[in-house]
């Protein structure tokens, strides 16, 4: 990585604004306490922010025992269900399921900073990325936005080659992550206890269906509803 400095606020401010690079890879996820907060800055409703500025990202990952967020596919509808069939021929009997709301994103122009030159470049991007690599809701960004690059979760730094900040400084921000994944942890467990629409009050009507890591197709709001009923329903099935 080379020899790493400790840079001011203004310094890394120029690192991220010259790229903008991770407001256009990846998909930026919400809890409700930060749409909230998005929705204040915005002077709008969240029943207006999550269904115009946000959209539903589902995760499926193959599981064998029942726990939190893991449901069988007698709930799943026949629809999604060919969709994982396209990819396994044999699909697990249960999945876990991460359903996420993420802020929706756009092709849009945008600007490339490189060696002080000034490019244009059309790019799917963060909604909220303006064309200067400015952020439009900055002081009330979701966590993971103030967490990167130096989230501290084994294995994924390596994933950052493209982040110059990341190779100039570190921080120790294991503190914050621990505090950000605790908070995590605590909101899939209410969506099992209380369900989905117990904790998104006005969520984004559509999404994208991923297995692991790979899009596979679109998914609708009744359809994850159905795809995951209360516990109660859940734990009669695995009896």
């Amino acid at each position: 990585m080379g020899s790493l400095q400790k840079l001011t606020k203004k310094q890394e401010s120029e690192f991220c604004l010259s790229c903008g690079e991770c407001c256009k890879r990846y998909w930026i996820t919400l809890l409700p306490s930060e749409a909230s907060k998005i929705a204040r800055l915005l002077k709008t409703s969240k029943g207006t922010f999550l269904p115009n500025y946000c959209m539903l990202n589902v995760k499926l990952y193959p599981k064998t025992t029942p726990g939190v967020l893991t449901f069988p596919t007698t709930f799943f509808p026949q629809r999604l269900f060919d969709l994982i069939k396209k990819e396994v021929a044999t699909p697990a009997e249960s999945f876990f399921i991460v359903p996420q709301v993420v802020l929706s994103r756009k092709n849009k122009i945008i600007f490339k900073f490189d060696s002080k030159r000034t490019q244009k470049e059309q790019r799917f991007s963060c909604s909220f990325l303006k064309a200067e690599n400015a952020c439009e809701i900055y002081p009330v960004r979701p966590e993971p936005c103030k967490l990167f690059p130096f989230i501290a979760m084994p294995d994924l730094r390596e994933q950052y080659p493209f982040c110059e900040l990341f190779k100039s400084t570190q921080k120790n921000l294991s503190i914050e992550s621990k505090i950000y994944y605790k908070r995590v942890q605590e909101y899939f467990k209410n969506v099992d206890e209380k369900s989905f629409l117990g904790v998104w009050q006005y969520p984004p009507k559509k999404g994208l269906l991923f297995l692991g890591e790979k899009q596979i197709g679109e998914i609708s709001l009744d359809e994850l509803v159905s795809m995951m009923p209360k516990s109660s329903k859940k734990k009669q099935i695995y009896k």
